[in-house]
């Protein structure tokens, strides 16, 4: 099977080499049938949102019929997602629900996690023990407003003791060399990265790793994501050599691979499906995709679903490692992947409805057993949670053979 499809794609209007519709345009020479813009808004890269949407709107009219486009965004951790530029600033999101637990995990403050009824609480580094549910909640509707689709990222970890750990912060409140730095980026600067490990962890990646997994355990709750993006970044330089500032981790150890299990078994009840990720490995950066291998098998033992993204920031890289992610894939045992694809208009809020009633049941029954795999709700298609699609449409992830 050869996978016609991208939803982790950037372009100039963030990080990205090419324009949106020369992307577009060698999305349709590589005939592919469905293509999703996901510019970043985060911390270290900030976007014009406004002008994004209006050039994605405008693609998506002139290219109908030829390929269906998707407008979407690349959510960071850090910032509440109703908190956009040129959209009405809304109060920052705090951690603290009242909805049930599905799986009932607590962070501990040894291990990091420790299973137990009721809802999940964590004990972040400043002190403070925050509530998260680890439940999906019912709702089909993304925080993101202009934006049909979203990915949850963590590219950044908060320091020891910052409110960005118990609160979502407004949008732009956290900018890359402002006073009020309190950030962590595991992706941006190898030296850096060495330099705020030495100066918040006494040098320890695994400390800091743990963290990078705690606050990624919230990144569905805090984001309400379509699906979760590149869940192992945290090792985005683990592969250069030592001289180089890499081996920092080693990914096969429980010490580095607990908190990573615990922390996907916190989020794999939320019902979003996570990503295979290529993008390190296509620009030579990772030997692997993103998660692990180990991971992946995770993944699906816990019941989890996939969908495979090229994070492509350069258009010849549309679909690159595609092949390498379906094989991996299909080692850790998954048969299928899936396409964020439209629904029709006239199906409409009573299939959307139906869909959460059958979220609902699923979750009632993981709450009952929490020691059971999660199991998504049972359909040849299944209404995708936190998006907006335009018109009264729905999207849908479609299963795909692998």
């Amino acid at each position: 099977m050869k996978l016609q499809a991208n939803y982790h794609t950037h372009t100039t209007f963030c990080d990205g080499s090419d324009s949106a519709e020369a992307v577009v345009q060698e999305a349709i020479r590589k005939g592919f049938t469905h293509l999703g813009f996901s510019g970043h808004m985060d911390p270290g890269v900030f976007m014009d949102f406004q002008a994004y949407t209006a050039e994605i709107c405008r693609l998506q009219a002139a290219y109908r019929g030829k390929i269906d486009i998707l407008r979407g965004a690349e959510l960071d951790n850090v910032y509440d997602p109703c908190c956009v530029a040129g959209n009405r600033k809304t109060d920052a999101v705090q951690i603290t629900h009242e909805r049930g637990a599905a799986s009932g995990t607590v962070f501990s403050e040894t291990s990091g996690f420790e299973a137990s009824g009721g809802s999940a609480k964590s004990k972040m580094p400043g002190g403070d023990i925050v509530e998260i549910s680890n439940r999906c909640g019912g709702s089909t509707k993304s925080k993101m407003p202009g934006a049909e689709y979203t990915i949850g990222s963590t590219h950044f970890v908060p320091v020891p003791g910052s409110t960005v750990w118990s609160h979502t912060a407004a949008f732009g409140s956290h900018r890359e060399g402002s006073e009020n730095w309190d950030l962590i980026g595991v992706d941006g600067d190898i030296g850096l990265l060495h330099d705020q490990c030495k100066k918040y962890y006494n040098g320890d990646f695994y400390a800091l790793s743990a963290d990078y997994y705690r606050f990624e355990a919230c990144v569905a709750e805090r984001l309400h994501p379509t699906f979760i993006g590149h869940f192992d970044l945290i090792t985005r330089f683990n592969d250069l050599s030592r001289e180089d500032g890499g081996h920092f981790l080693d990914e096969q150890s429980e010490r580095y691979l607990g908190p990573a299990r615990r922390a996907m078994a916190a989020l794999v009840p939320y019902g979003v499906p996570f990503e295979i990720n290529c993008g390190a490995m296509n620009r030579g950066r990772k030997k692997e995709v993103y998660p692990r291998p180990e991971l992946l098998r995770e993944l699906h033992a816990l019941g989890g679903e996939i969908l495979i993204s090229s994070d492509a920031h350069q258009k010849e890289l549309l679909d690159g490692g595609f092949e390498e992610a379906m094989e991996v894939a299909r080692w850790a045992g998954f048969t299928h992947t899936n396409l964020l694809v439209r629904g029709e208009k006239s199906e409409g809020q009573r299939s959307r409805n139906r869909t959460e009633a059958l979220c609902d049941q699923e979750h009632r029954e993981a709450e009952r057993h929490p020691d059971r795999p999660y199991t998504w709700p049972q359909a040849e298609r299944r209404v995708a949670k936190n998006t907006n699609a335009d018109e009264g449409g729905l999207l849908y992830w479609q299963p795909v053979p692998l």
